[in-house]
């Protein structure tokens, strides 16, 4: 800058100091001190990596343990006759032991 322009904004700036009125100068003051006295807020510089990388685990496992195919229709019947039966047989010879065992109880007693 030249020296015409620093002296013409010096006297511009002068001006408005005289004309700024004392309320104004003591609200100006007060305000600065008091933004000077509060203090920086501190946030711990683990917080927001940890945060990220709890996202981002968090996201991961939810792509790799979601199914490919849709689980709630399945394309080919799961369980087929054949299993029903074999299911039958074992809970046909289970029942005859139970019937075994009641009845060896009943002689015991």
């Amino acid at each position: 800058m030249n020296n015409s322009t620093e002296q013409s904004l010096r006297k511009r700036l002068e001006a408005l100091e005289q004309d700024t009125a004392n309320e104004d100068l003591f609200r100006l003051t007060q305000g600065r001190n008091q933004a000077l006295q509060q203090k920086p807020r501190k946030t711990k510089p683990i917080f927001w990596p940890a945060m990220a990388t709890s996202l981002g685990s968090a996201l991961l496992i939810a792509v790799l343990y979601t199914p490919a195919g849709s689980v709630l229709s399945p394309k080919s019947e799961i369980v087929t006759e054949d299993f029903y039966t074999d299911l039958e047989d074992e809970n046909l010879e289970f029942y005859y032991d139970l019937e075994f065992y009641d009845w060896l109880a009943d002689l015991e007693s």
